[in-house]
């Protein structure tokens, strides 16, 4: 910032009760412009300057009688902005205040004037004017009788000091003004640092979370995986008994029934541990979320509990409106609002449900003694300054799915635990702490993220966010499934776990295959050298002991035979490989835990499928 140019103060005041002095101060301060005088030709000798520059720096000079009317005067030049440079007081004045007392009324007035006392030191002496005046630097005591040219001197001089002193000060706002906005940028950069720190300490906190899910995620998953194999075994010979006994009683019936529903439930559980460790095969396609939660209505109430019923006058009603409200027995009401327009996105509907359904079941649990539950869809903008209370977030425009009960919340420390796997603040026969990590979990996998908003006695809020898809896409054609049946065909069976393999290869010899059978990609081998000109289909587990996966295998095969057929089997997704493998559900894949029909369906299929 630069300091503007020197602008001269050049008005003098002279406070003095004699005419004829007032005079003599304004001839040697003021003098004619027509000649230039001896005085003003000193001036210019003693100053370094030419006459016309004395003359151009004539002063400015008032005059006045007592202290009471320079006080007065300095007061209104202060007012009107043109303050004196320098006032000349002698010291003794009668009647009225005499120059020690007008000079020190005038001080604080006026914080920059300069004053030069005219003395003799017979009223006064030094020492008594500093004791009443202190020590200033700006009094100057000019002793009498005095000399035009000092006079002349002092007059430049202490006017230029008063400039000088002016510069200063507006120097020192200037710097005092860039300090200020300096400290401001400081602070705000400090602020703004703080805020960086508290993202950085969240994302870490983040990052620290999700590596933990998917190091719990992998072992989920394997775990998983293993089980889908028992449970493959365990309802493929619920099956084969149900078909083998001609007629059974109604206690083996039964028996056979709740083996195979428990294996269901069972098969479930491990399918909420894959989607947390995102090895559960996602099928997205575009819906209208209003659509499949509106549907979805009636199935929730019944997973909620028993003994509901539905209110059908507020039903239809609600219907029309958009609005569900039903009533989840004689304690909870459930409500369900959409809104009027269509809400596309790109979703698993299943997995969207199976969403709804763990949020909802968790609204349940927290109300125990009955409560309200609202589920409400809604387009929602994120804007920048949206994203900074979730780091998955980000600006657009987004499907809001909104589960809020009245129950009993929750305390800030469970919150941040809230979707760990295993982690429940229920008893321990009430919840396997899967239902809130397997949703965050899908929402992960559709590129959305969840917000919980919850507080001890007050109830909680889960907002689900998902983009909203703004170019439709063709509505996927339903699988259709052939009735089972046999074959003559001969299979090359290749699965490590010994009592799937041996349901497999049951089955499907009841259904008049020829099997041959390999634990191992390495055995495999061995056994296609035999019998290649025999197989007809590879039915292969994707991961296996030995050092040879059903991928590698099958590649080893094709090479050997191209019109091989192939069916890849595992407990993952098929997303778990490598995205140049296209495989489809019910013909060249079939998930685990599979039912021994559906088995027989998909190897029919496959055989039957043209080159």
């Amino acid at each position: 910032m630069n300091t503007p140019p020197p602008q001269k103060n050049d008005r003098i005041l002279v406070i003095d009760d004699n005419q004829a002095i007032r005079a003599d101060f304004k001839k040697i301060l003021q003098p004619a412009d027509a000649q230039t005088t001896g005085l003003e030709a000193a001036g210019a000798d003693l100053f370094g300057e030419s006459s016309r520059q004395t003359r151009s720096a004539g002063f400015t000079v008032d005059t006045v009688p007592s202290g009471e009317e320079g006080l007065a005067r300095v007061q209104a030049a202060r007012a009107v902005g043109r303050p004196y440079a320098l006032a000349f007081v002698d010291v003794r004045m009668a009647p009225g205040w005499d120059g020690i007392e007008t000079t020190a009324r005038i001080f604080p007035s006026d914080p920059d004037i300069q004053i030069i006392i005219c003395t003799a030191y017979s009223d006064y002496s030094w020492e008594e004017m500093i004791a009443k005046l202190g020590q200033s630097d700006r009094l100057v005591i000019l002793k009498k009788p005095f000399d035009p040219i000092e006079v002349l001197q002092l007059a430049h001089a202490l006017t230029e000091k008063w400039e000088l002193g002016r510069q200063a000060r507006i120097r020192l706002d200037q710097l005092e003004g860039m300090v200020a906005a300096r400290t401001r940028e400081l602070q705000s950069a400090n602020d703004q640092l703080k805020i960086e720190m508290e993202e950085r300490a969240r994302t870490e906190d983040f990052l620290r979370q999700t590596q933990k899910m998917e190091a719990v995620g992998r072992l989920a998953g394997g775990i998983a995986h293993d089980f889908n194999n028992l449970l493959t075994v365990i309802r493929g010979f619920v099956q084969c008994l149900t078909t083998e006994v001609m007629h059974p009683s109604i206690i083996v019936t039964e028996a056979l029934h709740e083996i195979d529903a428990a294996a269901e439930r069972a098969a479930k559980l491990t399918a909420q541990m894959l989607m947390f460790s995102h090895k559960k095969q996602m099928q997205p396609q575009s819906i209208n979320l209003n659509e499949v939660i509106t549907q979805f209505g009636g199935m929730l109430m019944r997973s909620l509990g028993e003994g509901i019923t539905q209110i059908a006058a507020e039903y239809n009603q609600a219907m029309q409106s958009g609005m569900l409200l039903r009533s989840m027995g004689e304690d909870i009401i459930l409500e369900i609002h959409t809104q009027n327009t269509p809400l596309p996105v790109r979703a698993d509907p299943v997995m969207i449900e199976l969403v709804v359904l763990n949020l909802a079941l968790n609204a349940r649990d927290a109300m125990p003694h009955g409560g309200r539950l609202v589920i409400r869809t809604v387009t929602l903008e994120i804007k920048p300054e949206d994203c900074q209370r979730n780091v998955r977030a980000r600006p657009g425009h987004f499907a809001c799915l909104s589960v809020e009960d009245t129950g009993c919340g929750m305390a800030p420390e469970a919150l941040v635990h809230l979707f760990e796997p295993f982690f429940t603040t229920k008893e321990a026969s009430q919840g396997s702490g899967l239902g809130l990590a397997s949703a965050y979990g899908i929402v992960k996998q559709h590129e959305g993220w969840i917000e919980v908003e919850s507080q001890p006695e007050q109830g909680s809020k889960f907002k689900v966010f998902l983009p909203v898809e703004s170019k439709k896409a063709a509505p996927v054609p339903p699988l259709r499934l052939v009735a089972p049946a046999g074959g003559k065909e001969t299979i090359l069976l290749v699965e490590d776990e010994p009592p799937l393999r041996h349901l497999a290869k049951m089955w499907l010899k009841r259904q008049g295959y020829c099997i041959y059978e390999a634990a191992t990609g390495v055995e495999a081998l061995t056994v296609w050298e035999a019998h290649a000109s025999e197989i007809d289909l590879l039915l292969t587990d994707m991961m296996m002991p030995g050092g040879i996966s059903g991928r590698e295998l099958a590649e080893k095969l094709l090479q050997k035979k191209s019109t091989l057929k192939i069916i890849y089997t595992t407990g993952y997704s098929p997303d778990t490989f490598s995205q140049e493998l296209v495989l489809k559900e019910g013909f060249n894949f079939l998930g685990k835990p599979y039912h021994p029909n559906k088995l027989t369906e998909t190897v029919r299929r496959r055989l039957d499928e043209a080159e």
